[in-house]
């Protein structure tokens, strides 16, 4: 095999695109054949017993694990689970089946386990750690599992799972459980030349930056000599905005209206708009020819309904005439152009079919002479109907909105391609983007072919949360999974359809109800993948539920059975799961009623008013209020919940943002992501102001924010008396020769004297990470408030990672959305928690309080791209309201559109009802009371016909609905909260860094300055040849590449292999290089006990135990002690019962120093 690939990309190591379909088709059947033969051979070694007959058509050492996969049959594992069910139990599960059921305690290395968070993923990779270690020890759930589903003895599988511990953690950077963003970035980097893309592309993660330049470009040229059609689209796409009574600031409108153009949904109507076919000129030509032809069609009815008219008047007779005025009126606004709002109505229909338009008691002559005129007033009958009924009514009607809304599609395609330029004139790619950029390579090459470029061959995949899944994302593996499936191998997709609440991120629930078929056209080489599927396809559906209270599980049940059955057939699958059931002791309560108010200023305060009220029966607390101020006080009773149990899950920000400053006003803490944000808190915007006076000096707003801020978390300090100390009235001529006054800071003079340790001219030449952690040293800031300060480093961090990187930058990015960035908490003590139900996804509360406001569900809010018929309307694509859409031939796309909003909304309520372990309560809001004739119109009218149905003998006599019995979880309270608090631990930040240039980080390898090394780059320099011996006999061959390869000069390289030489054969120090390759590892990532990772420079195994070393050339410290210690406490923790040895080895002075 492994000839076979080299041959191939030594002929074609690059494949043009129009040869991948030839590559495609050839190596498909390549490998096809392939295993086909290896599966042939192992039978019928296995019929003859002669097990060499299979290595004739393989490789010449077969392993064990061929054997095995040559015996078993391919599973595609598609698990439904409900919320609750032990989805992260079951997938952990049977990532340890598959690690466990071959001896090979590398063999992890061989499963890709995609999440779609980096959270998901670090949670996953803790919890497969965690439950190796219990099944190394023979305890816990997972391993009695374990042994029901593996053909191996305890002891056994104890030894493997001990083995395969230590494996993990001496190979962590091979542990495959990534994003499915991360996975795509590995696919893009290996198939670069493949897309034409300059090799050394980043990719840039702030989308908003990209197309904010993107739209700057497309601005620039508004007003200019030959961009009259450019100026003109925006001209009508600003009149758009002011039409709906949008915001009319183009910019932001641009900026907001632009982030669609990543949207997976949005490319089918972008493909069908190539520049080259409809360049920014066209849009405006098409305007105008639909416009001309409209006016000329419309015309025609309205020149009947005038003739009409004058008809009238020549005839005599007046409007009273006519049998209620009727056909007069009807005229009137046909003639004024009204078009489809002139509609008939049932009355006048009936003259017209009757041909009696007077009145009863009409004279003769009058009733004659209407008589007379009747063919007249047909023919503005029959041309108002040609023209806006039936099929051309539908195609006018859609021609009209075309017409009017062509510069909202012409605009989106002005700014791709603005973007799409700005991505190749910086040589980058938006993460966004790399899914459909890698889409067609993926499709068309086969798998092993793909495996090889990544540089691992998967044999069992894994995804997670499923339904959240885009098509381009699930297409982009279906080929691996075909693969793994052909190589008789197990792959394994995880979902609920009903908590598919992520589509404006792409998500797509349709595909989990789908599996194994695909949707969405993808062509034959995919549906060929598709039948390996179908054929392995195993459904599972988890039906217990260990989270909630049996009452909670009851009330969701019914409530969501009764729903499904009042959904459009096409939404009722998604709810097919059967019942849960529930596997908790304790029953638990449920607590409904319903808000009716028409003004929504009322029922927010009603709303806020009733939230507190529960929050005050779970708690049994009360408010007292001291001086004015309202404050809550707590009960002793063991009975009530504390407020840290309790969950307001709200729909929008802006709600959860107007109750929690209601509870604050109430004496009641909220604790909400945004109350978090860095820019909430005076450290990080004291920090920010301080480093916008570096490149502002002489801005005094910078020095008075910062002022500001000082006094805020300083409250003893005087803000007037320092700015009367340093303000001054300085006298000054303007440039026409006039004397003014002015006030003047001394903004140096105050910062010296208030803040005696900052440093910012001498500093603000360093690393930005570097001078931000000067500034929280200097003013105590990252003692008092390190969550904070970790919080702006952190950013600071990435943003010097970027492409653009620098004080300005930074300062961009702090304000674009810097400072909307939440610090990391564990929990919130004594603190009511307010959330969405997007962030709560995943997370369980004792108690949830659920607030559904009028949020309707028989419209959709924004444009819906549609591609159209070309040839019929002129336009291959377009974006359309609902309104634009509704008696139009694409009422279907209309309807499918709302069919998926009412899921959106009723997904939310889903997660929402499901997040309680003890008490659920639910508010359903109105506008009016009652369910709308037609049918349920928001959300809570959807809701309350459900349960008027399925609840009405639990209802009550207050119009309230109530189930259970509200007894408490029968477990220690200890292990059910989730207490929140912020870290505050010390945090040391700001260490001088006495460059005036900063150098990347890069290899050790890169070519250095002349002269004598740094302490740095002599750090660097030995630490990189350490880590690139494996024995001592490998120097040899080290050695000679260090003049020419590495860019020493001769005595930098004397210099340093003089260092690495002492170390290698110290005569007590050599044993640490002479561990076989199986006994060591270097500068290998390892999980830490804190959950970090770290990098030790060299572990071997001796034969007293574990041996740490870590190489210093700088003088002893403390933490390097506290360094080591922690790996030696990661290796300890994974090998119970063996000794693990520390040692800090200071090469400049060649001392070794033991770590206790």
């Amino acid at each position: 095999m492994g000839s076979l690939f080299h041959h191939h990309t030594c002929v074609h190591p690059w494949p043009t695109r129009k040869h991948r379909a030839i590559h495609a088709h050839t190596w498909r059947w390549v490998f096809l054949i392939v295993n086909r033969l290896q599966f042939i051979s192992s039978k019928l070694a296995s019929k003859f017993k002669t097990p060499n007959l299979a290595r004739c058509c393989t490789t010449p050492s077969i392993s064990e694990e061929k054997v095995r996969t040559s015996e078993q049959k391919p599973e595609f594992l598609i698990v439904r689970a409900s919320a609750g069910s032990g989805k992260t139990f079951r997938l952990v599960q049977e990532y340890l089946r598959c690690c466990l059921q071959v001896d090979d305690p590398t063999y992890f290395r061989k499963i890709l386990a995609i999440t779609f968070t980096n959270k998901a993923a670090q949670e996953m990779k803790d919890r497969v750690l965690r439950d190796v270690q219990a099944v190394a020890e023979g305890e816990g759930i997972m391993f009695d599992m374990l042994q029901e589903v593996l053909d191996v003895a305890p002891d056994e599988m104890q030894r493997r799972a001990k083995a395969l511990g230590q494996s993990m953690l001496f190979r962590y950077e091979d542990f495959g459980v990534m994003t499915i963003d991360s996975f795509v970035n590995r696919l893009v980097r290996s198939f670069a030349r493949d897309l034409e893309w300059d090799e050394a592309f980043q990719i840039e993660l702030d989308e908003d930056q990209l197309i904010d330049q993107a739209v700057g470009r497309v601005l620039s040229r508004v007003g200019l000599p030959g961009e009259e059609a450019l100026t003109s689209m925006l001209e009508g796409f600003v009149r758009q905005q002011v039409d709906e009574e949008r915001n009319a600031m183009l910019r932001s409108q641009l900026v907001k209206f632009g982030k669609q153009v990543t949207r997976e949904h949005m490319q089918p109507v972008l493909r069908a708009l190539p520049p080259d076919e409809w360049p920014t000129e066209r849009f405006g030509q098409y305007r105008k020819e639909i416009k001309s032809y409209l006016n000329e069609t419309f015309s025609v009815p309205i020149e009947k309904a005038k003739n009409a008219q004058k008809a009238i008047r020549d005839a005599g007779l007046i409007a009273s005439d006519f049998a209620h005025g009727a056909l007069p009126s009807w005229l009137a606004k046909v003639a004024k152009g009204q078009g489809r709002d002139a509609a008939l109505g049932v009355r006048l229909t009936t003259q017209f079919e009757s041909a009696g338009f007077g009145k009863a008691k009409t004279a003769l002559a009058t009733l004659e002479t209407l008589e007379s005129l009747g063919a007249v007033f047909e023919a503005v009958r029959d041309a108002w109907e040609s023209v806006h009924t039936g099929e051309a009514g539908q195609k006018h009607k859609l021609l009209a909105h075309l017409q009017e809304r062509a510069s909202l599609i012409g605009t989106l395609a002005l700014i791709r391609d603005a973007l799409e330029e700005v991505q190749v004139e910086s040589n980058v790619r938006l993460l966004s983007s790399l899914n459909r950029e890698i889409a067609d390579l993926v499709r068309d090459n086969p798998a092993p072919y793909i495996f090889e470029r990544l540089g691992n061959r998967y044999q069992h995949i894994f995804i997670d949360e499923f339904q959240d899944t885009s098509i381009t994302q699930w297409h982009n593996l279906v080929q691996l999974f075909e693969h793994i499936l052909s190589t008789r191998h197990m792959g394994m997709v995880v979902g609920d359809g009903k908590q598919a609440i992520y589509r404006w991120r792409n998500g797509n629930y349709e595909q989990l109800q789908a599996l194994p078929n695909l949707i969405d056209n993808p062509g034959p080489v995919l549906l060929e993948a598709a039948e390996s599927l179908k054929r392995s396809a195993k459904p599972l559906n988890l039906e217990n539920n260990f989270r909630s209270g049996k009452a909670i599980v009851a009330w969701n049940n019914r409530l969501f059975r009764r729903i499904q059955s009042m959904l459009p057939s096409d939404l009722q699958s998604v709810y097919d799961a059967p019942d849960q059931v529930a596997m908790k002791e304790f029953e638990g309560a449920v607590h409904a009623t319903c808000l009716v108010d028409k003004k929504v200023e009322d029922r927010e305060r009603k709303r806020h008013e009733w939230v507190l009220q529960r929050i005050l029966k779970h708690t049994g607390g009360q408010l007292i209020k001291t001086e004015g101020q309202m404050r809550f006080q707590a009960t002793d009773s063991e009975g009530h919940f504390k407020l840290s149990d309790i969950a307001v899950l709200m729909r929008k920000n802006r709600d959860g943002a107007a109750l929690a400053q209601f509870l604050l006003d109430h004496g009641i803490t909220p604790f909400t992501s945004e109350s978090l944000h860095l820019g909430r808190h005076p450290a990080p915007r004291g920090v920010i102001a301080l480093l916008r006076s570096i490149l502002e000096p002489l801005n005094q707003v910078h020095v008075i924010d910062f002022l500001q801020c000082f006094t805020a978390l300083h409250p003893e300090t005087d803000e007037a008396k320092w700015l009367w100390e340093y303000h001054e009235i300085e006298r000054f001529v303007t440039a026409d020769g006039q004397e003014r006054e002015r006030g003047v800071i001394h903004s140096e003079a105050l910062l010296k004297k208030l803040v005696p340790e900052l440093k910012l001219e001498e500093r603000s030449a360093e690393p930005l990470v570097a001078l931000i952690g000067h500034c929280f040293e200097a003013l105590g800031w990252s003692k008092s408030h390190p969550a904070y300060a970790e919080g702006l480093l952190e950013l600071a961090h990435e943003v010097s990672g970027q492409r653009r990187s620098g004080l300005p930058a930074f300062l961009e990015s702090w304000d674009r959305r810097g400072h909307k960035r939440s610090i990391r908490v564990s929990g919130a003590q004594g603190a009511v928690q307010i959330m969405t139900p997007h962030k709560a996804k995943g997370l369980a509360f004792p108690i949830v309080i659920a607030p559904m406001v009028h949020d309707k569900i028989a419209a959709f809010k924004d444009e819906l791209p549609v591609v159209l018929d070309q040839k019929k309307y002129g336009l291959p694509a377009a974006l359309l309201r609902d309104s634009d859409l509704k008696d139009t031939e694409l009422g279907t796309e209309r309807q499918r559109e709302i069919d998926r909003t009412l899921l959106d909304g009723l997904n939310v309520a889903y997660v929402t009802s499901t997040r309680p372990i003890e008490r659920l309560d639910v508010l359903l809001e109105f506008e009016v009371e009652g369910v709308h004739a037609e049918g349920p119109k928001s959300l809570p009218q959807l809701l309350l016909q459900s349960l008027e149905q399925e609840f009405a003998s639990e209802q009550a006599g207050d119009g309230t609905w109530g189930l259970g019995t509200g007894d408490r979880k029968a477990m220690e309270r200890g292990n059910a909260e989730s207490q929140v608090t912020i870290r505050e631990t010390a945090l040391k930040a700001g260490g001088a860094i006495r460059a005036i240039v900063a150098r990347p980080k890069g290899s050790w390898s890169e070519a250095m300055p002349g002269g004598a090394l740094s302490q740095r780059t002599y750090g660097n320099a030995v630490h990189g040849l350490l880590a690139q011996v494996g024995q001592r006999s490998d120097w040899d061959h080290i050695q000679p590449r260090l003049g020419s390869s590495f860019g020493m000069d001769p005595g930098q390289r004397d210099e340093v292999v003089k260092a690495v030489e002492d170390v290698l054969f110290h005569a007590e120090w050599k044993r640490f290089f002479e561990a076989p390759v199986d006994h060591r590892f270097a500068e290998r990532p390892l999980r830490l006990s804190s959950g970090e990772v770290g990098r030790p420079d060299r572990v071997v195994k001796l034969e007293d135990g574990w041996h740490v070393l870590d190489y210093k050339t700088g003088t002893p410290d403390k933490k390097h002690h506290l360094q080591v210690k922690s790996y030696m406490d990661a290796i300890a923790e994974m090998e119970p019962g063996k000794k693990v040895f520390g040692w800090l080895l200071y090469t400049r002075d060649l001392v070794l120093v033991p770590v206790d």
